[in-house]
């Protein structure tokens, strides 16, 4: 049997996505964190390293002022939305787009790392003594820089969003790989 106490705490965390609190806390975080993803694009235009900073900052404030409006009850119907629609797509059927979306987001990842391998193998290779920073494919030094971390970042990035495209159901076909089953004669 549950008390008054419990039935309205329950009502209270599902009507409270109704109100104006939470609809100006959920803004805050959205545009807080849009922010932070300007900030980050903007470093690679080149704007100052002040301007990103302060956009960075900017973004975090803006986040984390939700907290006043959202409260408890905010964070907890976030929070269940969230992982709401991550567990219901993620365990979802995956029809024949999406697995060859998730198989191309692997292969590109795959393939970042190789580039990268080449990339060091022609980097050391013309590296000298008396220039170990030289131009390889055409690009200076810093521009070496931000195509490792480029290539870095997207593949890690494409690997991630490949594990959850390919669904629940592609970590059974993956580890099957490397069950050894006999043959049935």
């Amino acid at each position: 049997m549950t008390s008054s106490a419990d039935q309205s705490g329950a009502t209270t965390v599902a009507d409270f996505t109704q109100t104006w609190r939470y609809k100006v806390g959920l803004g805050l975080i959205i545009f807080g964190n849009l922010g932070i993803l300007a900030a980050v694009l903007m470093g690679f235009v080149g704007l100052g390293a002040a301007t990103v900073g302060a956009l960075v900052v900017g973004g975090e404030i803006v986040s984390l002022a939700s907290i006043v409006f959202l409260g408890k009850e905010g964070f907890k119907a976030i929070k269940s939305k969230a992982v709401a629609f991550v567990k219901t797509s993620y365990t979802a059927p995956v029809g024949k787009t999406r697995h060859y979306i998730g198989i191309a987001l692997l292969c590109t990842s795959v393939l970042t790392t190789y580039i990268m391998m080449i990339y060091a193998w022609d980097a050391f290779a013309a590296a000298t003594a008396e220039g170990p920073t030289a131009a390889v494919w055409g690009l200076d030094i810093a521009q070496q820089g931000d195509l490792v971390f480029s290539l870095f970042l997207t593949g890690e990035i494409a690997f991630l969003i490949s594990l959850y495209v390919l669904g629940a159901d592609w970590w059974g076909k993956f580890r099957r790989i490397f069950v050894w089953e006999s043959a049935q004669s």
